[in-house]
């Protein structure tokens, strides 16, 4: 199934994370971009509030909390609950790198029109997000 061009409406947002985070763990980083809800990331082992070449700030004002945390198996139970178990409505935008590749992004709160879903994703994981219930295509770019 081709990715591209598509506007994607995300249900059940935490769980659609989870499963986007399992896919992709491995040689990866996230970044999160928001509120003060996010700091507590920064502890994580090797986590950074500095930008990489693929993982960048999307607001530059005001400037937000940022933070990249390398995204293993083994790191996401402490991402979710650094971040309180759920998505804070404060987390603005949300992207993962794999392998020097930006594969995954959740722009302005998960917006339709601003999610972007790398060549990692496509083919059965997307099928699979789509099965679950979990993304639902609305709409295509003109």
């Amino acid at each position: 199934m081709e990715i591209e061009n598509r506007f994607w409406k995300v249900r059940h947002k935490n769980r659609f994370l989870l499963e986007v985070m399992r896919h992709l763990a491995g040689n990866a980083q996230i970044s999160f971009e928001g509120g003060s809800e996010i700091v507590g990331l920064a502890e994580i082992p090797g986590a950074s509030q500095i930008e990489t070449s693929v993982l960048k700030r999307n607001t530059l004002a005001p400037r937000l909390e940022f933070v990249v945390v390398p995204l293993e198996i083994s790191t996401i139970p402490a991402i979710f609950a650094s971040i309180g178990g759920t998505i804070p409505k404060s987390v603005l935008h949300i992207l993962i790198e794999k392998n020097g590749q930006l594969e995954f992004g959740a722009y302005d709160n998960f917006h339709p029109e601003c999610i972007v879903l790398g060549p990692a994703t496509s083919g059965a994981a997307l099928e699979s997000l789509i099965s679950k219930g979990l993304l639902v295509q609305v709409g295509t770019q003109r």
